[in-house]
């Protein structure tokens, strides 16, 4: 079947025509209702506060696993500086992945450790045995110190 050059024309002119017809054409449907959910807050809580016992750590095998200058959350030490990271283990029942309070990153405030009050991240975490503590971090040659009824508030 042969078309002729009037039929194709106006296939294509109505083709043409379809296709504008159909991006001038603006659907409008009814509008549905929308509940609006409010995010959740996500932000930390302040003010949690504990009475702990601090000591000191180095980034060593006999005082970490064999992977000394990785901590539990994945951060790298630099065994040089380590007291500059202002960074803290803490015992398990401290933490949330253990059903305590505070989780890895979190930044709490160190009172009653003398010249080591300040804030610090907690990057680590302790052996099982230990609760209700947490070890500063140090630079190895750091005087060795303890410090009991050390309050740490979450900041």
């Amino acid at each position: 079947m042969k078309k002729n050059f009037k039929e194709v024309a106006i296939s294509s002119l109505i083709l043409f025509g379809c296709v504008y017809l159909l991006k001038t054409i603006t659907i409008t449907t009814p509008a549905k209702k929308v509940s609006i959910v409010k995010a959740k807050d996500h932000k930390k809580k302040h003010g949690d506060t504990i009475s702990v016992t601090a000591t000191m750590y180095n980034a060593v095998v006999g005082q970490c696993d064999n992977n000394p200058f990785e901590t539990a959350s994945g951060k790298i030490i630099n065994p040089k500086k380590a007291s500059e990271h202002k960074w803290i283990a803490m015992s398990r029942d401290l933490l949330k992945r253990w059903k305590g309070k505070f989780n890895y990153g979190d930044k709490v405030k160190l009172i009653g450790a003398k010249y080591k009050d300040g804030v610090y991240t907690i990057v680590d975490c302790m052996n099982k045995r230990f609760t209700k503590k947490i070890d500063i971090l140090e630079t190895i040659g750091t005087p060795l110190y303890k410090y009991n009824n050390v309050k740490i508030v979450r900041v």
